[in-house]
């Protein structure tokens, strides 16, 4: 009986242990306590609590500024807080601003290629906000802008934040271009001189860009017979170039997959575009162009939060 008695004593004791063992089981981290005790970064969370971002169950890679970067952009604000800033420039435009710090998937640093990336960032059309990651080795540039790596490929259960020195803007059809110099030299400089780079980087319209790259606008300076773009503008003028950049412009923010078979007007005045496939990529030329040509879209719809950008390989004569 003793012996029946010391077990069952044992036992008991066992079963009392364990329950003890599972009532000190720590609870598992919320999400924003992950972040916190990997960054210490309150003003970041601060910024996501005022936000309509929710990562909970989600992938994802925090662009995330540093406290010192987040307390110098309140601080150009001469703002208090976040709730300040979104009272400032509205709920759709804070959204927006802090969407493009993050990318809808886990990636390291060194699995971030040169590209258009989308953000979690929407614009007033539900499309994804693009951004230009430019890397070459350690050197980063985000939307042109240069990117300092504070803490990077830090880990948590469902993504990765890199710690950044700088805070991002959504970006615009300007930004896209100018950050894109690799292909857009040409174009972005134009922009300049004819003052459109302004009306681009605006959030007041929208507009669906149809932009040359390098190679459309040297073809198309060795076809005037006026070498470059300064040739181009002895030759013919500035308000001429503001013109032809002009008709690749479309008022509104349109996916060019939905215009097959249809006709746009551009900002110049008979100078209408038609849209076509042809063996599965877009085609775009003139209406009514006699002698006209025909461009094909090389990337098409890369949303930004004033319109889309899309990459053609000619420059379309105006009539």
């Amino acid at each position: 009986m003793r012996s029946v008695a010391l077990l069952c004593f044992i036992i008991i004791l066992s079963s009392c242990s364990k329950n003890q063992d599972q009532d000190t089981i720590p609870a598992p981290l919320s999400l924003e306590e992950m972040i916190l005790e990997q960054t210490q970064n309150e003003l970041f969370l601060d910024a996501l609590h005022c936000s309509d971002i929710d990562l909970e169950g989600k992938a994802f890679t925090l662009l995330m500024p540093s406290e010192s970067a987040l307390q110098d952009f309140l601080n150009d604000f001469g703002a208090a807080d976040f709730n300040s800033i979104k009272a400032n420039i509205g709920s759709s435009y804070f959204n927006a601003w802090l969407g493009s710090h993050i990318l809808p998937q886990a990636a390291k640093v060194e699995n971030l290629h040169t590209a258009f990336i989308p953000t979690m960032a929407i614009n007033s059309n539900k499309q994804p906000i693009y951004m230009h990651w430019r890397r070459n080795k350690s050197i980063v540039r985000a939307n042109g802008l240069w990117i300092n790596f504070q803490n990077k490929d830090l880990e948590l259960a469902q993504g990765m934040i890199h710690e950044i020195d700088q805070v991002l803007n959504p970006a615009t059809l300007s930004k896209l271009v100018r950050s894109h110099s690799e292909s857009f030299s040409i174009l972005e400089r134009a922009l300049r001189i004819t003052g459109l780079s302004t009306l681009l980087n605006s959030d007041q319209k929208k507009y669906t860009f149809l932009a040359p790259n390098d190679q459309a606008f040297d073809q198309f300076f060795q076809d005037k017979d006026c070498g470059d773009l300064d040739g181009f503008i002895a030759d013919y003028g500035t308000p001429a170039l503001k013109a032809l950049i002009e008709g690749h412009l479309i008022n509104g923010s349109q996916k060019l997959s939905d215009l097959s078979g249809r006709s746009q007007n551009s900002l110049v005045s008979n100078a209408g575009l038609n849209f076509y496939l042809d063996n599965g990529n877009i085609h775009i030329n003139r209406n009514n162009a006699v002698g006209g040509n025909t461009a094909q879209v090389l990337i098409t719809d890369i949303s930004c939060f004033n319109g889309s950008l899309n990459i053609i390989d000619e420059v379309l004569k105006l009539p």
